[in-house]
């Protein structure tokens, strides 16, 4: 099956709506796509403005693309160390895959208070990668999922070496 790495990076977000009572606002961003969840880190400074630049590498069938949008989900999240994360606010794209260059879109919350109101704004940005080739689509969900995982870290390493070099 022919694939392709669909990065997606986090950039920030801006003027989010405080979630706590107490103590400081920590955000992270739980993006959802190709039937794969990857968060970013914390960030612990910025609270209600946190900044992350974090690229996400998602494998994405070139079926997909070719039909010529991919969903995404992006959820906001606050951190808390005694209770559950604290739902702040999400995204929901469609994404054109050869659109490049950086996106700044409202935060609505998927709750009944609100639904027009924005809670902030995200910028994130998006790159279509080089074809792959991935397990035979004849082999079990299993099996393509696991060789889909050993090209993720493929691409990863040959990545961090790139860069090394650079």
């Amino acid at each position: 099956m022919e694939a392709r790495c669909f990065y997606f990076t986090v950039h920030s977000a801006s003027d989010l709506q405080d979630v706590r009572e107490f103590g400081r606002m920590k955000v992270y961003a739980k993006v959802s796509m190709a039937g794969k969840t990857k968060c970013t880190e914390v960030d612990l400074v910025n609270e209600t403005n946190p900044e992350w630049n974090t690229t996400l590498c998602f494998v994405i069938p070139e079926k997909d693309i070719i039909q010529g949008s991919i969903s995404a989900k992006i959820e906001l999240f606050c951190k808390r160390t005694l209770s559950h994360d604290k739902y702040v606010g999400e995204l929901l794209l469609s994404l054109a895959p050869r659109y490049k260059g950086e996106c700044t879109f409202p935060v609505r919350r998927n709750d009944n208070s609100n639904k027009s109101k924005s809670f902030g704004t995200l910028t994130f940005s998006h790159v279509l990668g080089d074809k792959l080739i991935v397990a035979d689509s004849s082999s079990s969900t299993k099996d393509n999922k696991h060789t889909i995982e050993i090209i993720q870290i493929g691409v990863g390493i040959m990545n961090a070496v790139a860069t090394a070099f650079t």
